[in-house]
């Protein structure tokens, strides 16, 4: 099993450097695609009754080609609350997820795609050490206008959990290893001249279990580069180690920096 999930990693590790390469086999030799997409950071202090500090940070990046789209993601959280009986500052929230999705359009114009994603979430309280995943399938962009894009996709894939206590980011000599069904939904709006929304939701199936992840984004105009972000993030697990909840839920309030 373990062979299985590896190899499907160094997979996933290769094709971007495949993509690379046939994206500049253009007529004139020259990949003129370039990288989008935000950054955004988030602060919450809590003094008085309650006295907690909160941070959230978040990327998406988008590049996108006649026949490839890459998109990468990334976002950690943390939060720490006084006790009162010790007057000490406790962690009491500390995770972090990446996930890199490649596309390869079946066609310059087709709706169709194929995908392969990997994914990595390290989550201190959630009663696993890390979880990551990697699936490939097919994804059609269903919607396409000016205003408002909407891709599905499904596809087989593989999950591997590491149970605690074990302390690492990688190797793990206690873990959950299974095979999943994908599923994805990607749906972008231009609310107004000066707003967009974004929800993006993916849900793994496997061994009885359901593990689902979905984001909300909303997003306000500052200025051409700056925004004010509202962003929701919910996440289920059907099947939760013992001592942990099924679902946890994140609502923050930041500043978005767009770049491309």
């Amino acid at each position: 099993m373990r062979s299985k999930y590896l190899a499907a990693m160094v997979l996933a590790a290769g094709l971007p450097a495949v993509a690379m390469a046939a994206e500049t086999e253009g007529s004139d030799g020259v990949d003129k695609a370039k990288w989008s997409g935000d950054m955004a950071l988030g602060f919450l202090f809590k003094r008085g009754n309650t006295n907690s500090d909160s941070l959230n940070a978040s990327i998406n990046a988008t590049r996108d080609s006649a026949f490839w789209r890459h998109t990468f993601k990334a976002d950690a959280n943390n939060e720490t609350e006084k006790n009162p009986d010790t007057d000490k500052y406790q962690r009491t929230a500390e995770n972090y997820y990446a996930s890199y999705k490649l596309d390869r359009k079946l066609g310059e114009n087709s709706k169709n795609y194929l995908f392969n994603v990997g994914t990595y979430e390290k989550d201190n309280f959630s009663g696993y050490q890390y979880e990551a995943s990697y699936a490939i399938g097919l994804g059609r962009r269903w919607i396409e206008t000016d205003r408002q894009t909407l891709d599905l996709e499904l596809g087989p894939g593989y999950r591997v959990q590491c149970l605690e206590p074990e302390d690492s980011y990688g190797n793990c000599g206690n873990s959950e290893e299974s095979a999943i069904a994908r599923v994805g939904l990607k749906y972008v709006l231009s609310v107004t001249e000066n707003s967009d929304f974004r929800q993006e939701v993916t849900s793994e199936f496997g061994d009885g279990s359901a593990k689902t992840r979905s984001e909300s984004v909303f997003d306000t105009k500052i200025n051409s580069h700056f925004s004010l972000r509202l962003r929701y993030l919910l996440e289920t697990d059907s099947n939760a180690p013992d001592g942990t909840d099924n679902t946890d839920q994140e609502f923050s309030v930041g500043l978005a920096y767009k770049f491309k």
